[in-house]
């Protein structure tokens, strides 16, 4: 127990800017990213029930949980657009490591702030948690179906992936099924979003990244959290 507790600490400290320390071994980190999810979801949730949804308070509640949870994520989205929509396919890997924020990030990142900004005006304290939650085992269905591009780096360290990651992952969520509909739409999606994106990296450069992984977690958040907002 002692075990997984110091392996839960260390995949909050990798995945967060909560310092929780932790030991353990980096393959094993994977199998708790729902558990992160969980905090970040209830930091949203917390905050909004705080501050409320007024324009300011929501922009605050952006900074506080991007600060905590989000913005190594919001980094990994912007240089995977710029990557991505670059049409010459050997500079793709370079642009992305490079992190240099070009127009494509530019647009399309302000583009999502937006509509990140626009959902959480929207979206009741639940479906924060839901979004929370799944868009973290976005990752795993990245990882469970992908390989690494490059043999170094920060989305190398789960390979050779273990699928029981993704499964302790997924019973983590099982909570969660106190509201079924909620929960079979943000799986369905989270599943979704991480074959998508692991088709498309794979075409246009081959392989996950860290970066990419970055990127999944985010846009599965944002179509979760328009799902559940329409749905209800």
């Amino acid at each position: 127990m002692k075990k997984i507790f110091n392996e839960i600490l260390m995949t909050i400290s990798f995945l967060s800017r909560i310092p929780a320390g932790g030991t353990g071994e980096i393959k094993k980190i994977p199998r708790y990213f729902t558990i992160v999810g969980y905090l970040s979801g209830l930091l949203y949730m917390i905050l909004t029930a705080i501050m409320g949804k007024g324009v300011f308070q929501v922009v605050l509640t952006m900074v506080v949980a991007f600060f905590f949870f989000d913005l190594f994520h919001f980094d990994g989205l912007l240089d995977t657009l710029d990557g991505f929509l670059n049409q010459n396919k050997e500079k793709r890997l370079e642009i992305m490591s490079k992190g240099d924020t070009g127009p494509f990030a530019m647009f399309y990142g302000i583009v999502f702030i937006g509509t990140f900004f626009y959902c959480l005006t929207q979206a009741d304290s639940l479906m924060l948690l839901y979004s929370g939650v799944f868009s973290r085992f976005t990752m795993n269905v990245v990882l469970n179906l992908s390989k690494p591009v490059k043999k170094t780096g920060l989305g190398a360290l789960f390979y050779p992936y273990d699928s029981r990651n993704s499964l302790i992952a997924l019973l983590i969520t099982l909570p969660l099924l106190a509201n079924p509909k909620f929960f079979l739409i943000s799986f369905a999606l989270s599943v979704l979003c991480g074959t998508t994106m692991h088709l498309i990296a794979k075409k246009q450069i081959g392989g996950y990244t860290g970066d990419v992984l970055g990127a999944s977690c985010l846009i599965s958040n944002l179509f979760i959290m328009i799902s559940l907002i329409l749905i209800k």
